[in-house]
């Protein structure tokens, strides 16, 4: 094989791979990136960890067709020190490489390309599009409270379910990690040539990985269910994910329906002020005492070994009092991710769960367990 590319495009389609290869595996060819000519003007570059696939196609000046396997660290790491000239890569007896760029030149080990695991089909899929943007805003709103405790693989993913509402896509995610959970819901893009539902549950790596692909302008990204497959498409990149074959927990039962106490805050107000309390909480249990009060809210944290800390915020609350804890870091995140200027906190009692929802964030909710004060 021997083909000429642009740095920048070699360049990009290799850092999307470096989350994918697994270094650690003792499958010696899972650390390799494959390519393969497609055209006289296009190359393929495609890697996995058996659980996703990550495929992109880049323009290239192909002068013989044919497939090479090589390391995608040691490539891209010699790659992205390059200078901004074209690339020329020609294949080597033993499966080596011979890459030159200007006055630089390398030799790069390689493997067998018939080694590499095979791809599946992936012909006649029924995709719909739905605005990246989107799609980017339900991980934001998830990622964060999955579980990585792999003894309990059912939550190491975000579950995800869509299905048609006329022209367009209703897409909900969830995550849970035992102590909190997060939902959202979106209805945009177009159902396109899917006409039925779906669900599946996307472990954390693979939303990782999507994240990494779906950098740049706001596109349309393309989504496809297909035998225990994800199929994710946007521009020169696609993205075979395996779901997790496990079942999902029924989060609805933990998301409470009536509470006695809530209150209205001004979010900024609250992120910050549970970050100037979160300076002297403990480093064992991160926990806050937040004391919901006729007019006010305050929230308090304590540590023997260096301090106490007191703040206070204004709110049109009424009724009881009541004082619950929490785990600030759990608090912050979903601060960081909830829209809209108001945040309104319900919850019933000191024992019962904490309820986070937006008045412009219709789609999105937060549930947080609470902590012994």
């Amino acid at each position: 094989m021997e083909f000429t590319v642009k740095k920048q495009d070699i360049a990009a389609g290799l850092y999307k791979a470096q989350g994918v290869v697994d270094r650690k595996s003792t499958v010696n060819i899972l650390s390799h990136v494959l390519i393969e000519s497609v055209s006289n003007t296009q190359i393929r570059l495609t890697c996995t960890d058996y659980d996703v696939v990550l495929t992109g196609d880049y323009s290239a000046d192909v002068t013989q067709p044919g497939k090479i396997a090589v390391g995608a660290k040691s490539l891209f790491e010699v790659i992205k020190v390059l200078p901004d000239e074209p690339i020329h890569i020609n294949s080597m007896e033993n499966h080596w490489i011979e890459l030159t760029c200007g006055s630089s030149r390398f030799k790069l080990a390689g493997l067998p390309p018939e080694d590499f695991p095979e791809r599946q089909d992936v012909q006649d899929l029924k995709y719909f599009s739905i605005p990246k943007r989107l799609f980017l805003d339900l991980i934001d709103r998830t990622l964060f409270s999955v579980s990585h405790d792999e003894t309990r693989p059912s939550l190491n993913g975000a579950f995800c379910r869509v299905m048609c509402d006329g022209d367009e896509m209703r897409v909900l995610m969830a995550s849970t990690d035992g102590h909190r959970l997060s939902k959202a819901e979106i209805l945009g893009g177009s159902s396109g040539d899917f006409v039925d539902s779906g669900e599946a549950i996307i472990h954390h790596k693979a939303i990782n990985e999507l994240k990494r692909c779906m950098e740049g302008p706001d596109e349309d990204i393309r989504i496809a269910f297909n035998n225990s497959n994800i199929h994710f498409a946007c521009d020169e990149i696609s993205l075979q994910v395996r779901e997790l074959d496990d079942a999902f927990p029924d989060y609805s039962k933990v998301i409470p329906t009536t509470n006695s106490i809530n209150i209205e805050l001004d979010r900024s107000e609250f992120q910050a002020a549970v970050r100037r309390i979160s300076t002297l909480t403990s480093a064992k249990t991160h926990i806050i005492r937040m004391e919901i009060a006729p007019g006010k809210v305050i929230l308090t944290s304590s540590n023997p070994e260096a301090g106490e800390g007191h703040d206070e915020l204004p709110t049109q609350y009424s009724g009881e009092g009541v004082a619950v804890g929490f785990n600030h870091r759990y608090l912050q995140d979903v601060l960081s991710v909830i829209d809209g200027e108001k945040v309104i906190f319900s919850i019933n009692d000191q024992y019962a769960t904490g309820l986070l929802t937006s008045p412009d964030d219709e789609g999105s909710l937060f549930v947080i367990m609470p902590m012994r004060i």
